[in-house]
């Protein structure tokens, strides 16, 4: 039985609690799977666990096959009833749970969770698969809305970081997602966009001034700002700054929140490059 795992980050502050939720589909029937991080351990909604591994009746399942240990009912979750107390389980009674669970596809939802979610958890601190890979990157939709908009002579920093950001580490394997694990769009154009000026000012300041602006649409928001479009002489500039200062001393910080997935390639784009 095939079965494909679909996660969407949401994450709300909660008595200083996050709580997360994952999406889990099985034969064209979504799931839900809420999670909250409590003193550093993950715990998890047991009625949503119980959903997904066939419960008829949650509190029956939570008494029959959990210890008390692990059950909590200490924190009030939003839900589509208001703010209520629900009842959580710890990894162990979650586990309890899937090894008495019926259901033929219970040893899957047990492989995602061991060996690919809570191996996440541990490495990186956070939920770092709650990024959604599937969606079409925010910046390959700009860079394609935005492209012609730009002179000739002239260049924007959309279009030059899709090949010396985008292309190049989608070469070494990764792909930059559309949005981070808090939601939000990345968008690493606009932090190159705001530190070049003064880049250029320190280093090559009779380029400073040599620059358009032209109208960069997002079209996730359906909104247009003034961007630079810089002349074609200041490229080698840009070229320098790029590869010298934002990819060795910038990018690590600008993705650590965003996406600590993106830290495991960055370094290749600092590899030598070697001879054919």
């Amino acid at each position: 039985m095939l079965i494909w795992l679909v996660v969407i980050l949401n994450a709300y502050k909660f008595k200083k609690m996050q709580l997360l939720v994952f999406e889990y589909e099985e034969e064209n029937h979504l799931n839900k799977l809420r999670t909250v991080e409590i003193d550093g351990e993950v715990w998890f909604v047991a009625a949503d666990v119980t959903e997904v591994l066939g419960y008829a009746n949650s509190s029956k399942a939570v008494a029959d096959h959990c210890k008390e240990k692990g059950i909590t009912k200490r924190y009030p979750l939003e839900t589509s009833g208001g703010s209520q107390l629900v009842t959580l389980v710890n990894e162990s009674n979650l586990y309890r749970l899937i090894i008495k669970s019926k259901l033929p596809t219970a040893e899957k939802f047990e492989e995602w969770v061991f060996e690919k979610v809570l191996p996440s958890i541990r490495k990186h601190g956070r939920y770092e698969q709650g990024i959604n890979r599937r969606e079409t990157p925010n910046f390959i939709v700009r860079y394609n809305e935005n492209f012609r908009k730009v002179e000739k002579g002239h260049f924007s920093v959309i279009s030059e970081l899709f090949v010396r950001l985008y292309a190049q580490l989608e070469h070494v394997g990764y792909q930059i997602p559309n949005k981070s694990v808090r939601g939000i769009e990345i968008r690493p154009d606009v932090s190159v966009g705001l530190c070049f000026p003064k880049w250029l000012q320190d280093n090559y300041p009779h380029l400073v001034s040599r620059f358009k602006y032209y109208k960069h649409r997002f079209p996730a928001i359906n909104k247009e700002v003034d961007a630079r479009m810089y002349e074609n002489d200041c490229l080698p500039a840009f070229i320098e700054y790029v590869d010298t200062c934002w990819i060795p001393t910038k990018a690590a910080t600008y993705f650590k929140d965003r996406d600590l997935k993106a830290l495991d390639y960055l370094p290749k784009l600092l590899e030598p490059i070697k001879a054919a």
